[in-house]
């Protein structure tokens, strides 16, 4: 697990692109300098290509705007500068976890090259375009991953930057392969960015094509379960987002939930699982779990080929939160099967919210 693990908030003052030369062996980043309330410099270096022998692609998401998710609540009562997470217990509503708090579809991922050489058509141009708009609205900007701090500044970028101090490992921190970066694996333990506009909210996201889910409980790879999450061919221009034909959806699946029902919640909430499949499936051991890790362990339901069940949750185990929460379905092996987040303003009363899947 990374060391520091917390987010960090502040001003964009600028940013400056890495971009060496064809076959060399440092894995480039875009540089980002953020300044806080209190006036201090901070460097967020952003992976833009792996370090990893095939110098494979970083898979980019961006989820614009962010809906419906509890981190959204939380953002603005964050202090300027440095959170460590590490010192609270991570959940949904303080900590990203790409796949048990999920933040965008994983089907909207593309493979950008780090450089290129028009406009638009690499990571770091798309990365930079968010940055201008981010600039020049006044927002702020929120950068989920693992403190570091230099005691001897890199000449070149710390010097220029004016610090000692940043964020990195701004992506994707599990499924990795044992002895490849495996220490940094953990449960609501993944990097990003958010971006607060004045109106809305945008998330930029990046993983590695070489992690894999789903993962165990420490973000580790389950042998013989965890596959390779295949990235979208390259785009040579705009749109900066396009489908990626797989991983598929679950075939079982959250399909909607009455989070905020009539009067007391107690056993009213209900969580509908659907089927894509032809054949029925016995759901005897399958749990839900809820953001806090409480769980409803199912028993005698037979979800029908095709079809929906209600599950109406006991009260003593997992609950749906009007704050805002998480989802999570799991198989009787433990295994994360499908996993949706709410905000607090997706909490209607007496309607079942619909999540896309």
């Amino acid at each position: 697990m990374a060391v520091i693990y917390g987010v960090l908030r502040g001003k964009l003052d600028r940013w400056k692109r890495e971009d060496p030369p064809p076959g060399a062996s440092k894995s480039p980043h875009l540089q980002v300098r953020v300044i806080d309330a209190q006036g201090k410099p901070w460097r967020i270096p952003v992976n833009v290509r792996s370090g990893d022998p095939a110098k494979s692609l970083v898979i980019f998401h961006r989820a614009e705007p962010l809906l419906s998710h509890p981190i959204l609540e939380h953002l603005v009562a964050l202090p300027s500068g440095l959170t460590d997470l590490n010192r609270k217990p991570r959940s949904a509503s303080n900590a990203l976890d790409y796949s048990r708090a999920p933040l965008f579809d994983w089907p909207t991922g593309i493979a950008l090259p780090p450089t290129g050489p028009g406009e638009n058509d690499d990571l770091q141009d798309v990365v930079s375009r968010h940055l201008d708009d981010l600039k020049a609205s006044g927002g702020e900007l929120f950068a989920f991953g693992s403190h570091f701090h230099d005691p001897a500044p890199k000449p070149g970028i710390d010097a220029e930057f004016g610090t000692k101090d940043g964020m990195h490992d701004i992506h994707m921190n599990q499924g990795n392969a044992p002895h490849e970066h495996d220490e940094d694996n953990g449960v609501f333990n993944d990097g990003g960015l958010i971006l607060r506009f004045p109106d809305h909210v945008t998330g930029l996201f990046f993983r590695f094509k070489t992690q894999f889910l789903p993962t165990d409980a420490n973000g580790d790879r389950i042998p013989g379960v965890s596959k390779e999450i295949p990235a979208a061919a390259t785009p040579p221009v705009e749109p900066p987002i396009v489908p990626e034909p797989e991983p598929a959806f679950p075939a079982i699946y959250v399909e909607r939930a009455l989070v905020n029902p009539a009067g007391d919640d107690v056993r009213k909430e209900v969580v509908v699982i659907g089927n894509t499949t032809t054949v029925p499936v016995d759901l005897t051991g399958w749990r839900i779990v809820d953001k806090n890790d409480l769980a409803d362990t199912l028993n005698g339901v037979q979800l029908e080929a095709g079809a929906s069940a209600l599950i109406v949750l006991t009260g003593s185990g997992a609950q749906l939160s009007n704050k805002g929460g998480t989802i999570r379905l799991m198989n009787p092996a433990g295994v994360l099967v499908h996993a949706v987040s709410y905000s607090k303003a997706d909490a209607v009363d007496e309607r079942y919210l619909r999540f896309n899947t």
